[in-house]
């Protein structure tokens, strides 16, 4: 099945945008981008393509990695500027398979208040946290819209031309 997502180009961007932004080198090992790589080919944008975005950190105990499909900017005409998040599905039996073991597994919904408490961009989310096959301890979140600070994956002129950003 072919899929309609650029996950390795995004993933080439967002480390072209690290080195240049950073002195140091990338620190995330590979078996984490491998894992990203992965779970980022479980989206299924409901459009023709989506871009999947990521952010990962690692926190005293284990890598927080969180996952969006990028949105599509407007330029020109009437909705100029206007972000549109992309709808998709999200196999989630496919994603625990990816995981040795789970100790967690949430739905997470915000309401507006909440978000704004959160300091969080994303209502709902799913979080799982559980060990990988070579026992590397994981905390996942795939967001329903990218966080504000990602910005758009694609820019779409009037004349409904799309170009990746």
């Amino acid at each position: 099945m072919a899929h309609s997502h650029l996950p390795i180009q995004h993933l080439m961007k967002q480390m072209e945008n690290y080195s240049s932004e950073q002195k140091n080198i990338n620190c995330r090992p590979a078996w984490l981008t491998s894992f990203v790589d992965e779970v980022a080919e479980i989206f299924n944008p409901t459009d023709d393509v989506g871009r999947v975005g990521f952010n990962c950190q690692f926190s005293e105990e284990y890598w927080e990695v969180g996952l969006f499909l990028g949105s599509t900017e407007i330029v020109g005409g009437e909705r100029d500027g206007q972000s549109i998040a992309a709808s998709f599905q999200f196999d989630l039996l496919h994603l625990l398979e990816r995981f040795e073991s789970v100790n967690r597994f949430h739905f997470n919904y915000l309401e507006q208040a909440e978000l704004e408490a959160a300091n969080n961009s994303a209502s709902a989310y799913i979080t799982i946290e559980g060990h990988l096959a070579d026992l590397e301890l994981v905390r996942l979140s795939v967001y329903s819209i990218p966080p504000e600070e990602a910005g758009p994956g694609f820019r779409k002129s009037h004349d409904g031309k799309i170009n990746t950003v």
